[in-house]
């Protein structure tokens, strides 16, 4: 009678092991299936990082650049009151006096800006 009652729990255990693996197995496979339909997206938005990325350090470098460049704010300053002094630069004045320490005006923004969305477009294509 003893070693029927243990087949019996032994079978018992293996029949909700095995009802446990097919629930498991069900689960996989769906994580699975959304995982393969997620793929694009995830690719998608791991090369705009790495893009967002490269584009920050490529402006950090032109940042570094055009301030070893430009003179220092002060010479400017300077510069801007000695021609505010002798009358000159009436329309310059406007646009100087803005200027804030640290702060350098770029030359050719324009072409910075419109550079930067060209190579954004051909990345997408």
């Amino acid at each position: 009678m003893l070693p029927v009652l243990i087949d019996m729990v032994i079978i018992v255990l293996l029949v909700g092991t095995l009802a446990y693996a097919l629930v498991l197995d069900r689960r996989v496979r769906n994580l699975m299936a959304i995982l393969r339909d997620i793929e694009p997206v995830v690719g998608a938005f791991s090369s705009a990082v790495d893009q967002s990325t490269r584009s920050v350090e490529e402006l950090r470098n032109i940042s570094k650049a055009v301030q070893r460049i430009e003179p220092s704010l002060e010479g400017k300053r300077a510069a801007v009151l000695a021609t505010q002094a002798a009358g000159a630069g009436r329309g310059k004045r406007a646009k100087d006096k803005n200027l804030v320490r640290g702060q350098v005006p770029v030359p050719g923004k324009s072409d910075l800006v419109r550079t930067f969305f060209d190579i954004t477009k051909e990345r997408k294509e």
